[in-house]
């Protein structure tokens, strides 16, 4: 009796030990595969788009309506906590209405990026060796009509939020600081520009 009561008492207490033990191990492994995932990100390729469209009106007889659309993409590769890769951005801004006529500022630009990017958040830098803008665009001929800018370069910062939604996707926002000016004049006009924006926009992310 008594050496069936030890073996019940010994099966009673290592049991629970060993299931306990066990759980432990596997929450560990699971939370620093976690904390590796998250801390890193991963490696591997990443695919974003980002872009943002509104619009506002400013009063008058007739009113003015200024639209402003961006456009831009991102490709490169992502190892530890760092990212490059090659970054293309297109800003508009249409102002029409108010009796004059409709005109477009334009802005296109190609670069370079390098970043910091975690599993959630990510800031990265892009440098634009290549940009060509245009103001005015589609007004008629004349000292106020429009002017074409080349030999563009200048700089983006962006500091954004990644929210995994499954299969490799993600969607969240960023906030982005450009600089961009212009030397060489394709048409004439003052003999530089140069255009800063610091603006909200939306980032839909693909990783494999």
């Amino acid at each position: 009796m008594k050496k069936m009561l030890l073996k019940f008492t010994l099966v009673f207490l290592l049991v629970p030990s060993i299931l306990l033990i066990s759980q432990r191990t596997h929450a560990y492994a699971s939370y620093s595969a976690y904390h590796s995932s998250y801390s890193d990100g991963g490696n591997g390729w990443i695919v974003q788009g980002s872009g943002i469209y509104y619009f506002t009106t400013q009063g008058g007889n007739p009113n003015t309506t200024i639209t402003r659309e961006i456009l831009g993409g991102l490709a490169g590769y992502h190892f530890n906590l760092f990212f490059v890769g090659a970054n293309y951005d297109y800003d508009s801004i249409v102002t029409s209405g108010g009796g004059n006529p409709t005109s477009t500022d334009s802005f296109r630009s190609f670069g370079g990026d390098i970043g910091l990017m975690t599993y959630n958040i990510y800031l990265l830098f892009a440098y634009y060796f290549s940009s060509i803008g245009t103001i005015r665009g589609g007004t008629p001929a004349g000292p106020n009509g429009p002017i074409d800018y080349n030999n563009g370069n200048g700089y983006q910062i962006k500091l954004g939020y990644n929210i995994n939604v499954g299969s490799g996707f993600g969607v969240g926002p960023s906030l982005v600081y450009k600089n961009l000016t212009y030397n060489n004049l394709a048409s004439g006009g003052a003999t530089s520009y140069t255009f800063a924006t610091l603006v909200p926009q939306v980032d839909l992310r693909y990783s494999f």
